[in-house]
């Protein structure tokens, strides 16, 4: 403590002193070279280790201490920054590290010291020595004054042991701020925590006392003169260089040199670029994963007739760590009334530091850093209710690596004061809490998201209605809840469809209804007060799993919809289950403890493996047309399965195989004209399976026995079923337009191209339906473009084409048009140019429109002719046949045309059709 405070009253001393001095150094006349005869100069030379004269009494100096840390510093970059003017001298110079290891092979690490210069330059294989002496040193850094400061003394000796010359030289550098206010303390304080570092300050003095000393040593005459160097300033003493760090070296040189520099081996030939006369800058940025330790620096300058030079920095080396550290783990957000607050946990390995948080308003793009901590949690206080905000946090190691993000983490924050819900609701509902009044309305192309924790209150009378996509999805920990008193529950209508899970239903009568839409349900809970609980009408498909269903007078109500009742339970209500029609499948239920029955069926339904209250048959609560093959002897997950009837040979194998039995027999029926039986076996099919096949021939069934509603809807299941199936499209086209309904037709097959777009017979279709324009509308209207591809234009079909592909492009702009016959000749004499499937197809559609029979049929001939494998030519043909009642010509060219297409699914329905 004694020394320090000598230390600090020295330096206090100091202050007061400058304040009287200039803030810079006065500049100190050059002294003279010394004259050495030019035979006496030795050709190589090595530096000796410097020698440092510690003051006597150093508790009372400000001198550095012997043995300490800052006189390693200063005696390696004193011997570097001489040995770097030697060499610009022209001196061939020994490496200090051979110079070392020889001293060192004399054992004791200081007996070269008694040595005599000749006895050295023998150890040491130089003809000369440098001896250096440091006679004086001072790094201090305090608040109010910076001191750096150095005298040191050179002797130098040949081999022959002369005394070639004494030289001594010092540097300083000064940096005096005395505060008069408490505020300057502050500003004192804060700026020489941002100054820096000492070893930089001290390094720039010795380079400065190392140019003082090169301008009075003498030359060497063996060498060319090397590039002159005025100074070097670079940052290496920062220590360790992390990602997006720079490594900078500034040099002073005589102008005109190309300049690089290398960071030992990792790095070579950096440029370095002139930024004015004789001001060369170089800049390394640490990219990541950069990895190095402790290696040199070196700067090369080479003059413009090829003679280089080399300047090591001594006195420090470059660390280089920009392997970044992992990212947190389990990133978690939760909102409250105080904000959101972030979580996280630290990774098992890295040297970390601390944690940044990092907020966006999307999910992608910019974040923007909230703020640094060392903690493991952090509170973002400045959000918004109904606001959304996106969240990841880095880890940041000592040396400043940042870790790529963890996870994206999206926190809603709720409103916890009551909004009414909006009549057309729509997008991600902010979580919080909402009044129902009246009707909502999701409306058809819209989607309403739910977040967990979300909690409605609905007036009496009021309902949500879907008839877009409804999506209510909470979690374990926060459900949704549905609740008021005589509400009519969720509705969804044809065309919607509701995905709803861990949700509750109180006070509601029906708490949900569907109608042709489609239910996904999954851990809800139904409580009522009379009334039915769900209702599942007509078309509608559904799938309830893991529901409670009780206090209703009927709990759930089936009436020809179809799906799937799983792991629910259904209880203490006046009847448990109604089945009316449809499709039902009960597997591992507990429906029991219904007061009046368990379950109702109006038509033959066969069931097992659920809990009905007993496991005897005579004691069960069930009334209708119910096949119970096996029972739950207690409650699920719990009972164990009681057979009642051995189904074990109903196996997926015996169902496939029943199911192939009653297609194939259905298709049979139909070729043979039994449309009854035709339907049984394909209706039955079809409740056992989904089949595309078995689709097109119940629908064609269905048109042949006049009962076109059912046709249609069968077509419109098999669509939803097969959204890619283009013969579905097709054949519900048709239907549709035969029956006068052309704008339904023109918008189902425009769906079907979306879902297949490559499908041209598709868009040829759509285009036969369009309606021709009125002579007014021919008039006044301009034509809609076609859509040709990039970089094309399509001729106008009033002039001349001379090309096939204008002629070809022309042809179909002038059908789609509906100008026939422009496109009649346009497509002819397209076809006189080059043979083309999709020109021949628009022609024979041209001529079918314009009822040119003899024309359609050459056209349709040359077209097969030509293109023997496409199947939409025989079809074309073939219909056309069959139109006119020529059915046994349509038939063989079927057959001609699946001997060049066996596999088409098109001309096989089209040969069965035309064997009625």
């Amino acid at each position: 403590m004694y020394g320090f405070a000598q230390k600090t009253k020295g330096a206090l001393l100091l202050c007061a002193m400058a304040l009287s001095l200039s803030f810079c150094a006065s500049q100190e006349k050059p002294k003279a070279i010394s004259y050495v005869a030019e035979n006496k100069v030795p050709r190589k030379i090595a530096v000796l280790p410097p020698i440092y004269l510690a003051p006597k009494n150093q508790d009372a100096t400000i001198a550095i201490t012997s043995g300490s840390e800052e006189e390693k510093f200063v005696n390696d970059l004193v011997r570097g920054v001489i040995q770097n003017q030697l060499a610009g001298k022209g001196y061939s110079i020994q490496p200090l590290d051979l110079v070392d290891r020889k001293l060192r092979s004399k054992g004791d690490a200081k007996a070269w010291i008694k040595m005599t210069p000749t006895e050295l330059c023998s150890l040491l294989s130089v003809d000369g020595l440098i001896y250096p002496e440091i006679l004086a040193a001072t790094m201090l850094q305090a608040v109010a004054y910076d001191e750096y400061s150095l005298e040191v003394r050179l002797k130098m000796f040949n081999k022959e042991g002369e005394d070639l010359g004494t030289w001594t030289e010092s540097a300083s550098k000064r940096k005096i701020a005395i505060p008069t206010s408490p505020i300057g303390a502050l500003a004192t304080i804060a700026e020489a925590a941002l100054d820096e570092p000492a070893k930089k300050h001290m390094r720039l003095v010795i380079y400065d006392l190392g140019w003082k000393i090169a301008q009075v040593l003498p030359d060497s005459p063996y060498e060319k003169a090397l590039p002159e160097i005025l100074s070097v300033d670079s940052n290496i003493d920062k220590g360790v260089f992390a990602a997006g760090e720079k490594i900078e070296v500034d040099l002073n040189a005589e102008d005109g040199l190309t300049c690089t520099f290398d960071i030992g081996d990792f790095k070579k030939n950096i440029p370095m670029s002139p930024v004015s006369s004789g001001l060369y800058k170089g800049i390394y940025v640490i990219r990541k994963g950069d990895n190095a330790s402790n290696l040199p620096l070196a700067i090369h300058l080479i003059k413009p007739n090829g003679v280089e030079r080399t300047w090591l920095e001594t006195g420090g080396a470059v660390t280089i760590d920009a392997i970044a550290p992992p990212a947190p783990l389990e990133t978690r957000t939760k909102a409250t009334r105080e904000g959101i607050r972030i979580v996280w946990a630290r990774p098992e390995t890295g040297d970390l530091d601390a944690f940044t948080i990092e907020r966006s308003d999307s999910p992608v793009g910019d974040f923007a850093a909230l703020n640094s901590t060392k903690d493991l949690s952090y509170l973002d206080a400045e959000v918004s209710q109904g606001k959304t905000y996106y969240y990841r946090v880095l880890s940041v190691d000592r040396i400043g690596n940042r870790s790529s993000p963890s996870e994206v983490k999206k926190s809603t924050v709720p409103f916890f004061d009551e909004v009414k819900l909006s009549d057309r609701p729509k997008g991600p509902l902010v979580p919080g809490y909402y009044s129902v009044t009246g009707e909502s309305v999701v409306e058809e192309g819209e989607v309403l998201k739910i977040a967990p924790g979300t909690r409605f209150r609905f007036q009496p009378g009021a309902k949500l209605l879907t008839k877009g996509v409804l999506l209510a999805q909470g979690s374990e920990k926060d459900s949704i809840i549905f609740e008021g008193t005589g509400w009519q529950g969720i509705s969804v209508a044809a065309k919607g469809r509701v995905e709803i899970s861990n949700s509750d239903f109180k006070g509601c009568s029906p708490c949900i209804e569907l109608g042709e839409g489609r239910l996904d349900a999954q851990s809800i809970y139904l409580r009522g007060d009379g009334g039915s609980g769900l209702i599942a009408g007509e078309g509608g498909q559904f799938l309830l799993k893991g529901a409670s269903v009780e206090g209703f007078e009927k709990g759930i109500i089936i009436n020809d919809a179809r799906g799937k009742i799983e792991e629910s339970t259904i209880t203490k209500n006046g009847y448990g289950l109604e089945f009316t029609a449809g499709e039902l499948e009960l597997n591992n239920n507990n429906i029991f403890g219904n007061s009046e029955q368990d379950m109702i069926s109006h038509q033959k339904i066969v069931i097992g493996n659920n809990f009905l209250g007993t496991d005897t048959v005579k004691d069960l609560k069930i009334q209708g047309d119910i096949l119970v093959t096996s029972l739950l002897d207690s409650p699920y997950p719990h009972g164990r399965k009681v057979v009642l009837i051995d189904k074990a040979d109903i196996t997926p194998e015996k169902i496939e195989a029943v199911f192939q039995e009653k297609k194939t027999k259905g298709i049979e029926a139909f070729t043979l004209r039994k449309f009854g039986d035709a339907h049984q076996f394909l209706a039955d099919a079809l409740s056992m399976k989904e089949d595309k096949d078995v689709y097109l021939y119940l629908a064609y069934t269905e048109m042949i026995l006049g009962e076109e509603a059912k046709s249609e809807k069968t077509l419109d299941r098999g669509i939803k079923a097969f959204p890619y199936e283009v013969r579905l499209y097709e054949v519900y086209a048709k239907s549709l337009a035969t029956r006068g309904k052309k704008a339904e037709a023109i918008l189902l097959l425009e769906k079907a191209m979306k879902m297949n777009p490559d499908n041209k017979s598709l868009g040829i279709m759509k285009d036969s339906l369009l309606p021709s324009p009125s002579p007014k509308e021919n008039k006044v209207q301009a034509p809609k473009e076609a859509v040709t591809p990039p970089g094309k234009t399509v001729p106008d079909s009033s002039k001349d084409a001379v090309n096939f592909s204008d002629l070809k492009a022309a042809g179909i702009d002038a059908f789609k048009k509906r100008d026939l016959k422009k496109a009649e000749g346009l497509l002819n004499k397209a076809l006189s140019l080059d043979q083309d499937k999709e020109a021949y197809l628009y022609l024979a559609y041209t001529q079918m429109n314009l009822g040119n029979e003899e024309e359609l049929e050459k056209t349709l001939k040359s077209g097969i002719a030509a293109f023997p494998d496409e199947a939409r030519l025989y079809h074309i043909y073939a219909k056309y046949l069959s139109s006119k009642g020529e059915v046994e010509k349509a038939l063989a060219l079927v057959d001609q045309g699946l001997k060049a297409n066996p596999d088409d699914k098109n001309l096989k329905m089209m040969k069965d059709y035309l064997k009625q």
